[in-house]
């Protein structure tokens, strides 16, 4: 008789695979986090839209992470698309990056936003970013609908 179970095995290669993926994103995440805080420590609050974003492009590149860049999400309700978004950075499938200027993160409005991007994007978590203020805002999105594909 063998000792092989198929079910019992199946188990131990999904809970690595998921502890191997978390191990992944929270890496990503200090690096997102830090490169965040570097931009702003260099550029400070008085660069444009346009410069954050060429610097993150830069930060990214200088990392060799995969991103995405401008890409619309479509929001639909009951089936049929209502509005389409545009999401600045997805970094490396797994995190969404949102650059906002000149507004305060602390509205819920752009939380409600995040998550709804991060459900139809099937990703994990989102961060948005305002460089222009005095300190760095940064907030976190995570999506708990997310759905890990093994």
């Amino acid at each position: 008789m063998s000792r092989f179970n198929v079910k019992t095995d199946n188990r131990k290669i999904t809970h690595v695979i998921v502890f191997l993926m978390a191990l992944l994103l929270s890496h990503l995440v200090r690096v997102v986090v830090y490169l965040c805080y570097k931009i702003n420590e260099e550029g400070g609050p008085y660069l444009s839209d346009e410069d954050y974003i060429e610097s993150v492009k830069y930060e990214l590149s200088e990392r060799k992470l995969n991103f995405r860049q401008n890409e619309y999400v479509e929001l639909e309700y009951l089936g049929k698309p209502v509005d389409k978004h545009l999401i600045e950075f997805i970094i490396e499938d797994k995190i969404l990056l949102d650059l906002k200027g000149r507004t305060l993160l602390r509205h819920k409005i752009f939380h409600k936003q995040l998550a709804s991007y991060l459900k139809e994007k099937n990703l994990p978590l989102a961060f948005v970013v305002n460089f222009q203020s005095r300190r760095l805002q940064l907030r976190r999105i995570i999506n708990p609908n997310f759905n890990y594909q093994l």
